[in-house]
């Protein structure tokens, strides 16, 4: 089963697969020729599609659906006939059908595998819009695949052009590409690649148009363009003279209107004043594609031109002029973005296969490619004064790409949880500048009471550079469903200045339950005070007020709750000389969780009690029964044990397991400086959007 390469062009569409003799060959459709023009016209019941369509736009008819390439997966565009609307996936199926068909007449054979090529500058939707065009006409699409980089493949593959930084220049029908790109005996590396897809033949046609109706209105004082059916007649006869001037130095185009005829002459020189703009629009996007490269132009060994518009006399003489190189046309500019899709079909089907490639991997090149558009999402900045657009992946970066980014969200049992993410595509700061690929929204997050959810989302370009969104919760690990709406309705928000969502600040209470046994003695105490010292330097006494408990045989408040450092400090240094001195006992007969209660029990807001011991405690049922009732009260208890303590009554004083820490020595005043994290997280209170 053949695999095919597909240039879905704007103005003309060519098709290529690898023969027996492993040579990229094109392929010509049912009328003979190798360009199908990518225009669909309808005539009753009957749509047409290729050259039968272009001669009714030749003639006039506004029943031709063209250049809808440019509008690929643009929503808000329709084209009616008979009272059935076709958008522009339906429109680009139907040329692709046409080629499908075309080549299994030429080859004998189904074919239903293909690479379908795009203008390196189409965005998420357009590439979706793509994929799917090429699913509805029969295809299972292999992937997608960069104009420029195919035209690349192409000279990589059959030139052999070595060791060598290449310029992919593609000025096709209706969109413009450059690519800049690293070719070695292996591989073909894209370094940078930029462009527009609204720049490219037709509109050195409209120039044409523009002209020869201004000078046919200044002599018979009529306007053409006012008549849609006499629209396309100009258009198509300008697009001729167009042709023509590839190799005469002047022509003409005739305009019969309202009974008036009028010829306009329109020489090389003519033409390239009417398009030097255009021209220079492209010089700028290569010199920023050379430059976001890392390279010069001195480092360019070659410009290779791509694309019909490349024909116009007019392009390698401005790249001459501009770069000091003469550029190349080695393969045939309309075929070689082809030629290079079917190289890749080849081996993308070959290794689905998992079959012996049929022509030489030695022939074979590996491709990595970038992505034109950066992948970013709406936020806020940092002033809350407005939206922006935070990069996520950076264009030109190698694709497959994936970035990860974690979200704290404050969850509730009442409601579903979900967060909501709006991707967007561009270079600029203005989400409004930019296009949003879609709101992304994840789904199914579990309610946790005792923490901040945190939400692992993975940003991902694929091979194809359509963009990939997914998550988990990371605490279980759990995979969690992302939705997408590609079409998020109206954006008026982004006008608007950012609702702030405030953290009300709240009055919280913390009491540190130390033990001072004598088990504690030595070292145990001494990383017990680092540990208790480093809690107070993460803990903002703005908003937190720390009070300590010690206990041994007996128990003793040394500080009631204070926001005044130095006194907690200066009491957290004393837990040494009790321990040492047995102050208060050498055992742990004391229960002191109930004093610590009491004295929560008084303060309003948030409350939390932190215990920490080394052994077993005597009175470890009264102990317990003070936890529930803790619990009931909302006072929340964070137990932290290491050596001989004991893990089951750890996890029974402790509000959750997830509460109950057993550490080492060595590990302890990194626990605490989480214990402050999860402290300060639990404390927060969000109000607002």
């Amino acid at each position: 089963m053949a695999s095919l390469g597909i240039d879905l062009g704007t103005t003309y569409s060519v098709m290529a697969y690898i023969d027996d003799e492993g040579q990229s060959s094109v392929i010509p459709n049912q009328e003979g020729t190798m360009l199908t023009p990518s225009v669909v016209s309808f005539a009753g019941n009957a749509i047409r599609v290729g050259e039968e369509a272009k001669d009714n736009q030749k003639h006039g008819s506004s029943e031709v659906a063209a250049f809808f390439k440019r509008l690929m997966g643009d929503e808000f565009y329709s084209f009616e006939h008979n009272g059935k609307e076709y958008d522009t996936i339906e429109l680009s199926s139907l040329v692709l059908m046409k080629l499908k068909a075309d080549a299994e007449a030429y080859l004998g054979k189904t074919v239903r595998d293909a690479v379908i090529t795009v203008p390196a500058y189409f965005n998420n939707v357009k590439r979706e819009a793509t994929l799917e065009a090429g699913r509805r006409a029969g295809f299972n699409v292999l992937g997608i695949l960069n104009e420029p980089t195919a035209a690349a493949i192409a000279y990589g593959f059959k030139e052999g052009t070595g060791n060598r930084n290449i310029l992919v220049y593609d000025l096709g029908g209706g969109t413009f590409d450059v690519t800049v790109a690293k070719v070695d005996d292996t591989s073909i590396r894209v370094l940078a690649t930029d462009g527009d897809h609204n720049l490219g033949g037709k509109d050195f046609d409209d120039r044409l148009v523009l002209h020869a109706c201004e000078q046919f209105t200044q002599e018979f004082g009529l306007d053409p363009l006012e008549d849609e059916g006499m629209l396309n007649e100009i258009l198509t006869a300008a697009e001729q003279a167009k042709i023509r001037l590839t190799n005469l130095r002047k022509t003409s185009i005739n305009i019969v209107f309202s009974g008036s005829r009028g010829t306009i002459d329109v020489t090389q020189e003519l033409f390239e004043d009417l398009s030097r703009d255009l021209l220079e629009r492209t010089w700028n996007l290569a010199e920023a594609a050379v430059i976001n490269a890392g390279l010069s132009w001195n480092a360019i060994d070659d410009v290779i031109l791509v694309g019909g518009s490349t024909r116009m006399p007019m392009v390698a003489k401005f790249i001459e002029e501009m770069t000091h190189k003469q550029p190349h046309c080695r393969i045939n500019v309309d075929e070689v973005v082809a030629m290079g899709a079917a190289i890749q079909a080849n081996v993308k089907s070959e290794q689905a296969q998992q079959s012996k490639q049929r022509f030489s991997l030695g022939s074979f090149k590996k491709v990595e490619d970038v992505m034109s558009h950066s992948l970013g999402m709406v936020a806020i900045d940092e002033g809350y004064t407005k939206y922006i657009n935070s990069i996520i992946i950076p264009k030109n970066k190698t694709i497959p790409a994936t970035e990860k980014k974690p979200y704290k969200l404050s969850t509730s049992s009442s409601i579903d949880n979900t967060l909501e993410v709006f991707l967007t595509q561009g270079e600029s700061d203005d989400p409004l500048e930019c296009t949003v690929v879609g709101k992304y929204v994840v789904t199914g997050i579990p309610h946790t009471k005792t923490q901040l959810a945190i939400i692992e989302v993975s940003y991902h370009y694929d091979s194809n550079g359509v963009v990939q969104v997914s998550a988990y919760e990371k605490s279980t690990q759990k995979p969690l469903k992302v939705m997408v709406d590609h079409y998020p309705g109206k954006m008026d928000w982004l006008y608007e200045a950012p609702k702030r969502e405030t953290v009300v600040p709240q009055e919280i209470s913390v009491m540190m339950v130390m033990d001072t046994s004598f088990s504690m003695d030595g070292k145990a105490i001494e990383e017990a005070v680092k540990a208790a010292q480093k809690f107070v330097d993460d803990m903002d006494l703005n908003r937190f007020s720390i009070g300590l408990t010690a206990f041994a045989d007996r128990v003793s408040v040394l500080q009631q709750p204070t926001k005044n450092e130095d006194e907690i400090r200066k009491r957290i240094s004393r837990l040494k000389n009790y321990v040492e001195d047995g102050t208060l006992g050498y055992g742990t007969s004391g229960e002191p969780m109930r004093q610590a209660k009491f004295i929560l029990q008084k303060n309003d807001g948030p409350k939390f009690m932190i215990v920490l011991t080394d052994g077993q405690w005597e009175k470890d049922i009264e102990a317990i029964g003070v936890s529930q009732e803790c619990r009931r009260e909302g006072i929340d208890i964070i137990a932290v044990g290491f050596g001989a303590a004991n893990r089951s009554f750890l996890n029974k004083i402790a509000t959750s397991n997830a509460n109950a820490l057993f550490t080492n020595l060595d590990q302890l005043v990194q626990s605490f400086t989480k214990i402050a994290q999860v402290v300060t997280e639990k404390s927060l209170v969000y109000k607002g959007k």
